[in-house]
């Protein structure tokens, strides 16, 4: 039985309108290279400057990179199914969080736009782990304490938000908002499925 349900949070809660890849350059220019830059900006709780420093970086492109982050930021806005859903969950006494690899800057302006608290953030800045790692749903199931069983994860990644969390005895559905029919019984559209 599902006693909680966990979202993940760009393209499922929200979308950035205005994209400028602010991190490209701090991708590009980091030591260890790509894979080590993309882990660096989503697990570690860093400033965007802190991590353009240790990148090599120097001050007027790390002023763009804030820039452009603000730009990203100031278009961020919920789907129009979020808050009815939200309320919904809500009120029928499900708990809920978010659970998302994410760089630091995005989390405040999701939780500004959210109607209601979330019960449980599940940030991979925050914990030190990013999906698809098995850690990140274990920090997920104790946040609740609840059994991975009792949890349902809802998401826009096959990997990150299904297969990985099916693979540990979760249940998931996945989110293709653009979808243009139903794949397989577990891909939904919307998350008005969630409505009781």
């Amino acid at each position: 039985m599902i006693k909680a349900v966990l979202f993940d949070a760009y393209g499922t809660l929200c979308e950035i309108r205005e994209r400028h890849n602010p991190y490209k350059p701090i991708l590009k220019a980091w030591p260890s290279g790509l894979a080590g830059a993309y882990e660096a900006i989503i697990t570690r709780n860093a400033t965007p400057a802190e991590l353009a420093e240790e990148a090599g970086l120097d001050a007027l492109r790390i002023k763009k990179i804030e820039a452009n982050i603000s730009a990203e930021i100031a278009s961020i806005c919920l789907f129009s199914d979020v808050t009815e859903t939200l309320a919904r969950l809500n009120k029928s006494g499900l708990k809920w969080g978010v659970i998302s690899n994410l760089a630091t800057p995005y989390a405040q302006p999701l939780l500004d736009l959210l109607p209601i608290a979330p019960d449980a953030c599940i940030w991979s800045f925050a914990v030190g782990y990013r999906k698809p790692e098995k850690a990140i749903y274990d920090c997920a199931c104790k946040s609740f304490g609840l059994t991975p069983s009792e949890i349902l994860i809802v998401g826009d990644s096959y990997e990150n938000d299904f297969n990985a969390p099916r693979q540990l005895g979760m249940q998931a559905k996945l989110l293709s908002r653009e979808a243009k029919q139903v794949r397989h019984p577990d891909q939904i559209d919307d998350l008005s499925f969630l409505i009781p």
